[in-house]
């Protein structure tokens, strides 16, 4: 309970008004969190629906023998060794975010995050500091260089969003994530997509808009929110989806999953090969020998008869296991807003640029 003696910064007692509240909530603990005095954790965002996780985790590649039987009893035939290998996973050299502005975009990009393995953050609005300190903290853990795509309306709060989430992402790297990497890719909705590539219509910005004159005297167009792009016409011929997956094009590498497959195959074909090369056969058919006996006892036998078979495997030596890694064309053009390459005065030079309409550096 807050005791009517304490007193805020600027004097005043703090008295359980809607205006002493709107002033705790969102300047008084915002800037405690950011000042370190309160974990970020320790605030969650009820406001706003979980983001979906479809990143693969990094998994490291080990290989064995099987041999011998498990659980159920199966025939002899069944016990002859086998090579098994874990690792062979397609891993995308970038953790991928979908940042969504409105819950109806679901329905075009969750089917993109789900193929492409990136996490999907459809927030009411503007994203929350919570949810954007735990997409820093999931990309630090993860270890690759994170992308966030941007999909939100073409108007000055849907401009201003993608500065939001760039400049939190940098004093969260600077605060606590040293080592995290990031770009921000603005997919949809950018000026040039309305105004020059896709020539949608436009409806006038509120009155009570105050950056208006500068939007329109920068761009000279209104405001076009995504729905646009979400109309049955629209959705039928895949606009908006095309331009989210167009935006994952330079970091995306398709061919990453056919050539994991492949390099597992042949894994398998070279392990087969050398147990099949270097096994004591004479070893093997004594186990056999002896398996067709202990399986004519009780279940319990079934680990003496696994035994065998590890024995007569002996030591073999499995191929390394080489796991292709991705094939992303540094030099491909990429549409990042900012990037952890920049330092911090580039970067803010860029975001208040972006943030002030200054030429269209989309």
């Amino acid at each position: 309970m807050i005791k009517g003696n304490i007193r805020k910064p600027n004097g005043e007692i703090y008295r359980n008004t809607d205006d002493d509240w709107i002033w705790l909530s969102e300047k008084a603990v915002k800037a405690a969190r950011w000042l370190g005095y309160i974990p970020f954790e320790r605030i969650v965002d009820r406001r706003n629906p979980d983001p979906l996780i479809y990143r693969r985790p990094r998994i490291d590649p080990v290989a064995r023998i099987l041999v011998g039987l498990d659980i159920e009893i199966p025939d002899l035939d069944d016990a002859e060794p086998r090579p098994l290998a874990s690792g062979f996973v397609a891993r995308q050299p970038f953790q991928f975010v979908i940042f969504g502005e409105k819950a109806s975009l679901s329905e075009v990009v969750q089917p993109i995050a789900e193929e492409k393995e990136a996490d999907l953050y459809i927030p009411i609005g503007e994203i929350s500091d919570t949810l954007i300190y735990r997409i820093a903290k999931d990309a630090d853990e993860d270890g690759r260089p994170l992308v966030v795509f941007t999909v939100s309306d073409c108007d000055p709060s849907g401009r201003q969003m993608i500065v939001s989430i760039a400049r939190k992402l940098q004093a969260f790297r600077d605060l606590h994530f040293p080592n995290l990497r990031f770009e921000i890719v603005p997919a949809a909705l950018t000026v040039k997509q309305v105004r020059d590539d896709l020539n949608l219509p436009s409806t006038p910005l509120k009155e009570s808009e105050k950056r208006a004159d500068r939007w329109r005297a920068a761009f000279g167009i209104e405001q076009t929110e995504v729905d646009a792009l979400l109309t049955p016409e629209a959705l039928s011929d895949g606009v908006l989806a095309e331009l989210v997956e167009r935006a994952f094009d330079p970091y995306f590498d398709r061919t990453l999953e056919a050539r994991v497959r492949a390099a597992k195959d042949k894994w398998l074909r070279a392990a087969a090969k050398a147990i099949k090369k270097e096994i004591d056969k004479e070893s093997l058919s004594e186990a056999r020998e002896q398996a067709a006996e202990l399986l004519d006892a009780l279940r319990q036998k079934i680990d003496d008869i696994n035994d065998l078979f590890r024995e007569a495997v002996g030591n073999v030596v499995l191929p390394e296991i080489n796991v292709p890694e991705d094939e992303i064309d540094d030099d491909a053009p990429r549409h990042a807003l900012v990037s952890d390459d920049q330092d911090w005065v580039e970067a803010t030079r860029t975001l208040i640029a972006h943030k002030s309409y200054g030429g269209d550096t989309e």
